[in-house]
């Protein structure tokens, strides 16, 4: 039996207007645990507020996520045929604008399970001190983050809706670099996929945590979006290789994605480590 998730008007008429977005909203929410319920229905509310402040109507996001949809399903099709994500094949890539982003990146929460399944993760973990978030986006994730404190969020791109939803929050429009702050916590949720050198990455995410501070991020294998530059086939050598640069792992779980009808096998796998003591 489906679980039903509070709907606000806005993604009411989503689901109304698009039979595709129906379709996977449906299948999500099948036997969903209160968890998603929850992340869900906040989901829905930050939509609402995100779409009302961007001016955006049921018909530019409908549309918009529609496009996006296939020109990932696309990509899909010719890595399977070759192996090779987009960039490999081709460093020009569409370009995606920010709020086309944003709500790829919102409604997939609403109507795929990995997705949700992310929030959930993060909505578990504790953050010990004051936080960092690299990668913030629109901000809908630092509505699940469980810190004491708001802290600090890095993006090269900020929608300006998320400095009016979350106000205490610090927000800087910039690359994040390592300075005198010691943070309980960094957040790099769906972000290293991006980098071509996710590990120097990770370097500096340790040198700005405090000891125990904990690393929270994620890594996607076999996923030929557009912009993923780096693909995390090995769980064993990405966890050694964090071991090396100073992290015990803390917790681990492998998220899959649900496509039908490839033999493809792509997944997430949200994890927690923690900066060893000096």
């Amino acid at each position: 039996m489906a679980t039903m998730t509070h709907k606000t008007d806005f993604f009411a008429g989503l689901l109304k207007a698009s039979r595709k977005l129906k379709m996977d909203h449906d299948e999500a929410i099948e036997d969903s645990p209160e968890s998603a319920v929850q992340v869900r229905s906040t989901t829905a509310d930050f939509l609402e507020r995100y779409a009302a402040f961007n001016e955006i109507g049921q018909e530019m996001a409908v549309n918009s996520y529609i496009k996006t949809i296939v020109h990932y399903v696309n990509d899909i099709k010719v890595f399977i045929a070759t192996g090779k994500y987009p960039l490999e094949i081709d460093p020009k890539q569409m370009e995606l604008g920010r709020i086309d982003y944003d709500l790829f990146l919102i409604l997939t929460i609403l109507v795929t399970r990995h997705r949700c399944a992310i929030m959930e993760e993060i909505m578990k973990t504790s953050a010990p001190g004051k936080p960092l978030v690299i990668g913030v986006g629109s901000g809908v994730e630092l509505n699940f983050i469980q810190a004491a404190e708001s802290g600090d969020a890095y993006d090269l791109y900020i929608n300006p809706f998320a400095r009016e939803a979350f106000p205490r929050w610090n927000f800087h429009q910039k690359w994040y670099h390592p300075g005198e702050n010691r943070y309980g916590a960094v957040y790099a949720i769906e972000l290293l996929e991006h980098l071509a050198e996710p590990y120097q990455f990770i370097t500096d995410c340790h040198r700005s945590l405090a000891p125990g501070g904990r690393f929270i991020a994620t890594t996607a294998c076999d996923v030929p979006q557009f912009d993923h530059r780096y693909n995390f086939v090995s769980d064993e050598d990405f966890e050694e290789r964090v071991s090396r640069l100073g992290f015990e792992l803390e917790a681990k779980r492998t998220i899959p994605h649900d496509y039908a009808q490839t033999n493809l096998k792509p997944r997430n796998v949200f994890y927690v480590f923690r900066r060893n003591a000096e």
